[in-house]
């Protein structure tokens, strides 16, 4: 849980994740630089023979398998150790996993400066100033760490006791969750004070290098949590897991560092004021986004535990939003690599770039989004039986509320790159805050709704991302000149009226598999679904307006000629 979550930082391209911000950063740097018009004419791109959209591609695709293979792994993994710990087990796992979340929260935010600074630093070859961010950051974390574990160790005791006083321990629980909060505190300080060296990889954009230890570092933890487990030490027995395949990360990352930045000094004669201040001046602003992501991702298991008191209620929350986020990280993979291409092909006068700019990405972006969460919210029972079995309706419907307010939550992220490349970081911040009080506020309200109860948290998530994004539509109007009426007609419209019959298909299916048993009867009826679904989604959109003469050029030009109804489409486009 503890070095898994830091391992995800550094290595993938998660854009709004509550724990994927440094490399969420690297993305919106370069989406704004090309909504600010500052993409090259392909005769000065190259550099030492290596173009920067191949450099794109090809970060794209390391980054698409390594997500691919970490979502893949982590399911399998994940039904393993549920079935070997148990859901209340599991549920103090995830609840410490929140308590993890707020914990950083109080380091500044430096370390989601380091992949900035270093690519910075390193694009004009100032080793000096590359050698003073990692040895600032590192040196900074080592004392931050030592502070934090000696205030937070002895502050446990009171912690669990908080717990004990809501009900949430009983036998060995209060005893296992002072373990783990404190060991992992100290696995949280550690993977701190490697963050810079892991940072590098990412900041010199040698995503084969980052992906390829993460790949090595999973398969680590894939074997040490099955040995551990398999040896009895139970819920223990992750948090070593963890700590075993961090080690195997951080060391190589470390070594991998001095490797691809040979001139990288590292000493505290290199640790500056002036290089604290300006990776403080970017990072507090990561800690607003930080907390609202925390607030609407990782808070609902504190509630959900707090307020009814059972740890296997927390776990099938957590279960329900889990495979959620495994979901959502198809659309956000696709946005790096749609908006390169559609930058490409739509060179136009700046301003009326990035009021094109907007309208394609969101519009795409929504063509992948919604028909893939809307079937995630009509097969949700026959996903959870496929992947955990029966018995688990709770995080089903988890699930289909999570996924629906995922709409709200993905489709705005090509405006938000957009509104960061206009140096408008303010319209970002103001949405995650009204995202977080509206998220508290709701949450507060439907859970003491006698009929809602428990499904007042996800709804409360739910329909917090919403208000979110309807302030955060109506801002960009003033920021590229489309309103959120304008919005909604060219990107969303067609797309969510394509997949009604889909969804009504894929729900009766749903309800009428619900006796199913097994991974194969299971696995058969979503798969078939699934390409019910998409037949009748791309032949309603190929047959309305939506795509227009330049979809049909991009799509070429991305390769997808391969796509059910594309000659028809470009013949009808042309006439």
């Amino acid at each position: 849980m503890y070095a898994a979550r830091q391992i995800r930082v550094v290595t993938s391209s998660d854009s709004v994740g509550y724990a994927s911000f440094d490399a969420m950063r690297v993305k919106q740097q370069f989406n704004s630089r090309l909504a600010q018009g500052i993409a090259r004419p392909r005769a000065r791109e190259s550099e030492n023979g290596v173009s920067i959209r191949q450099t794109i591609a090809r970060n794209t695709a390391y980054n698409a398998a390594g997500r691919l293979w970490d979502a893949l792994s982590s399911l399998l993994l994940m039904r393993y150790v549920v079935d070997t710990v148990g859901l209340p087990a599991y549920g103090l796992w995830a609840l410490l996993g929140s308590f993890n979340g707020y914990v950083s929260l109080l380091d500044l935010g430096i370390g989601s400066s380091f992949v900035k600074y270093i690519a910075e630093h390193a694009a004009r070859a100032e080793d000096d100033e590359f050698s003073s961010v990692v040895s600032t950051g590192f040196f900074y974390y080592l004392v931050f760490g030592c502070a934090l574990l000696g205030i937070g160790w002895p502050c446990v005791n009171g912690l669990v006791s908080v717990g004990e006083h809501f009900g949430l321990f009983s036998g060995t629980a209060p005893d296992d969750a002072r373990f783990l909060l404190r060991w992992g505190l100290a696995i949280f300080a550690v993977s701190n004070c490697s963050a810079a060296f892991t940072s590098i990889q990412t900041g010199l954009q040698r995503m084969d290098v980052s992906n390829a230890l993460s790949f090595v570092a999973s398969l680590v933890k894939i074997g040490a949590t099955v040995w551990f487990l398999h040896a009895g030490h139970g819920i223990r027995g992750l948090l070593w897991a963890n700590a075993v395949s961090f080690a195997v990360f951080a060391i190589a990352s470390v070594f991998v560092a001095f490797r691809l930045a040979p001139g990288l000094r590292l000493a505290p004669r290199y640790v500056r004021a002036q290089t604290f201040r300006k990776l403080f001046q970017f990072g507090w602003r990561a800690q607003v986004s930080k907390l609202s992501d925390l607030v609407m991702f990782r808070t609902d298991h504190v509630v959900a535990g707090v307020v009814f008191g059972t740890l296997g209620l927390v776990a099938l929350y957590d279960l329900g939003t889990y495979l959620a986020r495994m979901v959502r990280q198809v659309p956000q993979l696709l946005l790096t690599s749609l908006l390169p291409a559609a930058s490409d092909l739509d060179a136009r006068e700046e301003h009326e770039r990035l009021r094109r700019l907007y309208l394609v990405s969101t519009k795409y972006v929504a063509f992948v989004t919604v028909p893939l969460l809307v079937f995630t919210v009509g097969c949700s029972g026959g996903l959870m039986r496929t992947w955990l079995g029966q018995g688990y309706e709770t995080s089903a419907w988890v699930l289909r509320i999570i996924a629906f307010g995922y709409v709200a939550n993905l489709v705005p992220g090509a405006g938000v790159s957009i509104a960061l490349g206009k140096g408008r970081a303010d319209v970002q911040m103001k949405a995650g805050l009204i995202a977080t009080v509206s998220n508290i506020a709701l949450t507060i309200a439907l859970v003491n709704i006698p009929f809602i109860g428990f499904w007042g948290i996800p709804l409360g998530t739910m329909f917090s991302m919403y208000l979110s994004w309807a302030w955060f539509a109506r801002a960009m109007g003033g920021i590229v000149g489309v309103g959120a009426a304008d919005m909604f007609r060219a990107a969303l419209f067609w797309p969510v009226l394509a997949t009604l019959p889909g969804a009504a298909i894929c729900g009766a299916a749903d309800w009428l598999g619900r006796g199913l048993t097994g991974f194969a009867a299971n696995a058969t009826s979503v798969a078939i679904c699934g390409v019910v679904f998409s037949v009748i989604y791309l032949s309603a959109l190929w047959a309305a307006p939506f795509f227009d003469s330049f979809d049909i050029a991009l799509m070429k030009s991305l390769g997808l000629k391969w796509l059910p109804g594309y000659q028809t489409a470009r013949s009808t486009r042309r006439g």
